[in-house]
């Protein structure tokens, strides 16, 4: 009889039989009114945690004692992500585009194994917490995740770098020490101004605290301790006085059902004071306006050219946001805009703005796609001529 091996304290004689069970278990629960997520997610976690141990280490990947194993984790991840981006999961098709790229990666990775391409399998199973941290930093952090910890302690966490710790932490729903980590890094005198553009420190600890943790007054007050350090070239320490002065203003409280309009406000007034697409002095406004348009679409609105409007807020905003040479959102919320109200003025909206933005980005190494983005321009006009 052959042997199962135990690795993170869940035995993998079939992964997606452990998959099934901890979302049955998950599914007795009513979290958030959401328990298909939440079952879909946790069996997600279970196959990409153990997974991402493996990744850790080449001589593990590569080491054929582990081949079968590992090749078993990847048909239960491309399996279980295939399902998430068919079924959705509960959330709103505004997260299509992160369900997708789940899918994607998942089937990479387990194309690429196969190919006996490990470098390149191993890399790409890395990255799929990309994926998570999209995800995570766009809805409520409304509780934390025990697995994710267990995980995190399983990997020793604490040893890796500040920026990878960041997203793992995020990832596996540690907000907290998330928010810590980040703040430790902005204020660590070992910590250069190159590294934290470089790794997008500050993108990833403003969408965090704004986008989860639904807080202005914590980044604010860590901006400001920011600011004093002697060692930072005055160009960055005006960037974050901007910035502080957006969280002292910022209102991510407008009355239920006027969150579309809020974020519309939002957006309208950072692209007032943003110069270009590398200007990011409207980054908090970008990213409260992102927050704000999540929430409305969680009250399922049916209006087609309501939708177009969201989708194309969102787009807009994560132009001048994201940074990510992995995930990029625009490209598809743009283009999603457009198919909902081919018709309407806002569809008109986002095809110059999805035109622009291409031709703006031409010579830069784009992010990964998904299969149903990139259609062209051309076509895409079509569709609002018809």
């Amino acid at each position: 009889m052959k042997a199962r091996r135990v690795f993170g304290g869940v035995a993998l004689s079939g992964v997606v039989a452990v998959t099934i069970a901890l979302s049955a278990a998950v599914g007795s629960s009513q979290e958030s009114g959401q328990t298909a997520t939440w079952a879909a997610m946790r069996g997600l976690f279970v196959v990409v945690s153990n997974l991402y141990r493996y990744s850790l280490n080449a001589d593990a990947f590569e080491d054929p004692k582990n081949h079968e194993e590992i090749a078993r984790l990847l048909v239960a991840l491309t399996e279980d992500s295939g399902q998430l981006k068919e079924h959705g999961g509960g959330l709103d098709p505004s997260f299509d585009f992160v369900r997708r790229s789940i899918a994607r990666d998942a089937q990479d990775a387990l194309d690429g194994f196969r190919d006996a391409n490990y470098v390149g399998s191993r890399f790409i199973v890395g990255q799929i917490t990309e994926n998570c941290v999209t995800c995570h930093t766009k809805v409520p952090a409304v509780r934390e995740f025990e697995p994710g910890k267990e995980f995190l302690d399983a990997i020793n966490v604490k040893n890796f770098p500040p920026a990878v710790r960041g997203k793992l932490q995020v990832a596996s729903r540690q907000f907290s020490d998330a928010m810590k980590t980040y703040e430790e890094t902005l204020l660590s005198p070992n910590v250069t101004a190159e590294d934290l553009v470089t790794f997008n420190t500050f993108e990833n600890y403003l969408r965090l605290s704004i986008g989860a943790m639904n807080d202005t007054k914590r980044p604010a007050s860590t901006l400001t301790e920011f600011v004093s350090r002697p060692d930072m070239p005055e160009t960055i320490k005006a960037q974050a006085r901007v910035w502080i002065k957006s969280l002292e203003t910022l209102n991510l409280e407008p009355a239920k059902g006027e969150e579309l309009g809020a974020a519309r406000r939002m957006v309208t007034e950072a692209r007032a004071k943003t110069t270009s697409a590398s200007d990011r002095s409207g980054m908090v406004e970008f990213i409260g306006s992102i927050t704000l348009v999540h929430r409305y679409l969680r009250s399922n609105p049916q209006n087609d050219v309501v939708l177009a409007e969201a989708y194309y807020l969102l787009g807009v905003a994560e132009s001048y946001v994201s940074h990510s040479f992995w995930i990029s959102e625009t490209d598809y919320l743009l283009e999603k805009s457009i198919r909902q109200a081919p018709k309407s003025e806002v569809a008109k909206q986002a095809l110059a703005f999805l035109e622009d933005y291409r031709s703006s980005t031409s010579n830069v190494t784009p992010a990964r796609a998904v299969p149903e983005g990139q259609t062209s321009i051309k076509d895409l006009r079509k569709l609002t001529e018809r």
